[in-house]
């Protein structure tokens, strides 16, 4: 039985959410509007599908500008690193040869033994990258519209399904506690959201902050670079056991060699910061312990990842959850 749920579970995520994704996402969104559209309703007399249809729009119309405008200062970024490529590889040269130099002061390895070992591995990286833009980018390319374009309808069946949700919102609810069979997934839900919901939500809330402040910190600091530094490493404090301090205080070093310590500190700052932030806001997202091991959020992340790719962060801790609430609810575990 546990390797049926566990195989159940793995294929659900797989192959079902992905269909039943814009379906999930409507329901979410209703959820959220379906009171304020019932409110206005009562002292307006305006029918809940219009004023549910205003407020997605209205939603809609903020996402979409900001995620356009994020959208352009991030490519344009990127196009700025392209355009810098000889200076940063002249840069990267120089920081080389440094390094390099105060290896071999303190260890004695010649420092070009070790530079000609160090470029040796970094043509070996690029000849790998160019080996990726071979002419099955292309093909890569012509998947990556076709996903466009799937992902657009799915946009679309969302954005229909949350006004035809709202307007039938009483009859659905009614009939998901109706039906005796639906107990039992009602029961395994509500505990998911109890604990590892409401673990992916805060994280992803806090990797938002502090994608945010570090895009911010070095925004100050005057780099062209701040919005893909400040993603990356929202990303990086999201991974557990990892954190912002795996880059910004190798990068502090980097600048200190450099001779620009004002950067040097900001980045010690910009980590002290981010930490104190998670600190202080973790215990109020999460509310009281969710009895959650670090260990296993280490886990079911890897394994996720393994199954699902990229996806697995989150999708691996939601099945490895999953399947224990199953098996709870049918007192396998026992």
């Amino acid at each position: 039985m546990i390797a049926g749920i566990a195989v159940g579970v793995y294929l659900g995520y797989r192959y079902l959410l992905p269909a039943v994704l814009p379906f999930l996402t409507a329901w979410i969104l209703a959820v959220w509007l379906y009171p304020i559209s019932m409110k206005i309703e009562k002292k307006t007399k305006i029918k809940k599908t219009i004023t549910g249809t205003v407020l997605l729009a209205v939603l809609c119309g903020i996402a979409g500008f900001l995620l356009y405008k994020g959208v352009l200062e991030l490519f344009s970024q990127i196009k700025t690193a392209v355009s810098h490529y000889q200076v940063l590889q002249e840069w990267c040269a120089v920081l080389l040869d440094r390094c390099c130099g105060t290896l071999e002061e303190i260890t004695g390895i010649q420092a070009a033994k070790s530079r000609a070992y160090l470029l040796q591995s970094f043509e070996g990286m690029q000849e790998q990258v160019l080996a990726a833009l071979s002419p099955g980018t292309m093909t890569a390319l012509f998947h990556g519209a076709e996903n466009m374009l799937l992902l657009l309808s799915a946009v679309i069946v969302t954005l229909i399904s949350v006004i035809l949700i709202i307007s039938d919102m009483e009859n659905i609810q009614k009939k998901i506690w109706d039906y005796s069979w639906l107990v039992g997934i009602r029961r395994v839900v509500r505990r998911l959201q109890k604990t590892t919901v409401t673990y992916l939500k805060a994280q992803v809330i806090l990797m938002a902050l502090v994608a945010a402040v570090c895009a911010a910190g070095f925004w100050m600091m005057k780099s062209p670079y701040f919005l893909i530094l400040g993603i990356a490493l929202g990303v990086l404090d999201a991974i557990p056991l990892i954190g912002t301090g795996t880059f910004l205080y190798p990068a502090a070093v980097v600048f200190l060699i450099r001779g620009q310590a004002g950067i040097a500190v900001g980045c010690v700052l910009l980590d002290i910061i981010t930490s104190i932030l998670r600190e202080v806001l973790e215990p109020r997202l999460l509310g009281e312990k969710l009895g959650i091991s670090p260990i296993a959020v280490v886990a079911a992340v890897y394994l996720g990842v393994l199954l699902y790719g990229g996806w697995g962060v989150i999708l691996g801790p939601l099945a490895f959850s999953t399947v224990y609430e199953i098996g709870k609810e049918w007192d396998i575990w026992d």
